[in-house]
């Protein structure tokens, strides 16, 4: 894999990039392939910061899972 690759890869997983941007950079790149990619980089699944969301992802957890709502 090319080197700007592996740094598409690593701005990917800093949540820098979407996933749509990264599989149009690795010649649309299936997610299979993408999460194949990740591992063999040794490099981790993007996760979103939840600081200052927190409000958000409330109103969203109450309307996915009413029943669940305290």
């Amino acid at each position: 894999m090319a080197e700007t690759e592996n740094q598409a890869l690593a701005v990917y997983s800093r949540c820098e990039m979407t996933a749509i941007a990264l599989r149009r950079r690795l010649h649309d790149a299936s997610y299979g392939e993408v999460l194949r990619l990740l591992s063999e980089a040794g490099l981790p699944l993007p996760r979103a910061p939840v600081a200052g969301r927190e409000a958000q992802i409330a109103r969203a957890r109450a309307w996915m899972f009413p029943k669940h709502t305290a």
